[in-house]
């Protein structure tokens, strides 16, 4: 209206009188300005879209959030979404990733979802427009390479020097990493030279800090992101330097260019740690995803993936109980044949570890599977839920959800490398295990390493299974148990 010559006031009261004229609530753009749209608008496609438009342009803080969800599927653990988002955590006049989540909320842009398999709600892209409905097995699967990787990259950044060795902050302990009242995915305070400074005679650190992101190539508005993040973070007068690393599979040229120009230190897996350990870490997230999880993995290829990301200090526990699954799956058909899927969802109401459909009358077997570490046992309220939850949850929506199911016979058993814990083994045998379309069983330690001694198994899941799930690393398992 102003480019046709009507004064910038008139056109204001010419919007405000407009019949049928929404403002969105709770969101304000710089210099207060609102998101005005059509009532007839609100929701579909090209709102979303003009609404992403104006946090790109106007809203960054809103704007980082977003592209952050959008990179990573369109979810993330909701502990992760203050590294995402990339907005200071406490900074006066600034909005914090708190209010940013509780205002996308309120618009409906997000969501929150609850997923027992990693014990924390994820983050979620809400409208249909997005296509996420949950978190999927890629994500988890991207997730836990983030995680291998984190330990990796803060393990070289320690016997490097670049932080003080015994000070590191990583992902995924209960303080969130931070500096500058920021979150990170790695923090340490770095006595290297440039970054020292002295402040009265007293010696100041600067800081190594550092984001992760695999599964995807960074693009141009990630770096564009980080940078700002970077900037945010290096902004108050009093802050110390930093030194800045983004790392990821792979970067755009101009995305990469963009990085360094900006005097960030962008680099890729591979260039850290070389292409073997880059292509595993690539290999775990194909095992983990749906695409290498409907089918009977290689058990060679399994155990190459295994050896060379459990070299990697502090990755191992989360590692090999994430591949648990698989191996479980591996060993169950080769020795009852079959056909193997893991990880499976059935319309976002339940989910199945390990599922073998064997041929003709013969029952189908569905597991869930518990890796323990040293010392720990499948409690009392595991087998619980597993009893008065998953079972009945799965036994009825599989037979709703798939024809080929209405009518078979079930098998549910819960299978761990270690032990039941005493309360939990008197409780189930006082429980009913017989149904008239399912039966129950539980398996431990003990059984799973003399299930894994039938000739048909493979040497590979045998070694996997003495080296990874039946020593000290985890539990220790013999055959007189």
């Amino acid at each position: 209206m102003v480019d046709r010559g009507i004064s910038s006031q008139a056109a204001r009261k010419r919007v405000e009188r407009a019949e049928g004229i929404k403002r969105l609530a709770g969101i304000r753009f710089e210099k207060n300005a609102k998101f005005i749209y059509h009532q007839d608008q609100y929701g579909d496609d090209r709102f979303w879209n003009a609404l992403e438009e104006a946090f790109k342009t106007n809203g960054k803080c809103y704007w980082g959030a977003m592209l952050g969800l959008k990179q990573r599927g369109g979810a993330c653990p909701k502990s992760l979404f203050s590294r995402i988002c990339g907005a200071p955590i406490r900074r006066k006049n600034q909005l914090s990733p708190e209010t940013i989540l509780e205002r996308l909320t309120n618009i409906h842009l997000i969501k929150e979802v609850e997923d027992e398999k990693i014990g924390e709600p994820w983050i979620c892209l809400n409208p249909y427009f997005y296509g996420v409905s949950a978190p999927s097995p890629e994500y988890r699967a991207v997730l836990m390479a983030e995680y291998v990787a984190i330990q990796a990259i803060a393990d070289w950044a320690r016997k490097l020097g670049f932080g003080s060795y015994g000070k590191f902050a990583v992902r995924g302990q209960i303080a969130v990493p931070e500096v500058s009242g920021i979150a990170w995915d790695i923090t340490a305070p770095s006595y290297m030279r440039p970054l020292v400074s002295v402040l009265e005679g007293k010696i100041k650190p600067g800081f190594f800090v550092c984001d992760v992101a695999l599964g995807h190539q960074i693009t141009n508005e990630e770096v564009e992101l980080f940078i700002r993040k970077y900037d945010m973070a290096a902004s108050p007068h009093s802050m110390a330097p930093l030194m800045g690393f983004l790392v990821a599979d792979g970067f755009m040229q101009t995305a990469y260019d963009k990085a360094r120009s900006s005097g960030l230190i962008a680099c890729t897996t591979s260039q850290l740690f070389g292409e073997d350990l880059a292509k595993s870490l690539n290999d775990l997230i194909r095992l983990l995803s749906d695409a290498g999880r409907t089918a009977a993995v290689n058990p060679e290829h399994l155990e190459k993936v295994i050896n060379s990301l459990s070299r990697i200090e502090g990755a191992s526990a989360n590692l090999r109980g994430s591949l648990f699954e698989l191996v479980v799956g591996n060993l169950l058909v080769a020795v009852t044949g079959g056909y193997l899927t893991v990880g499976r969802k059935i319309a976002d109401l339940a989910e199945i570890d390990v599922i073998i459909d064997r041929p003709e009358e013969a029952p189908t077997l569905i597991v869930e599977c518990k890796a323990k570490m040293s010392g720990s046992m499948v409690s009392l309220a595991d087998v619980q839920k597993w009893y008065n939850k998953s079972v009945p949850v799965i036994n009825e929506t599989i037979r709703q959800y798939d024809i080929k199911y209405k009518d078979k016979k079930l098998e549910f058993e819960i299978w761990t490398n270690g032990r039941f814990h005493p309360s939990a083994v008197k409780w189930l045998n006082k429980q009913e295990t017989e149904f008239e379309n399912h039966s129950l069983a539980w398996r431990e330690g003990s059984y799973v390493k003399e299930y894994s001694q039938n000739d048909n198994v493979s040497k590979h899941t045998r070694d996997i299974l003495k080296e990874h799930y039946f020593k000290n690393a985890l539990t220790m398992v013999t055959s007189e148990e």
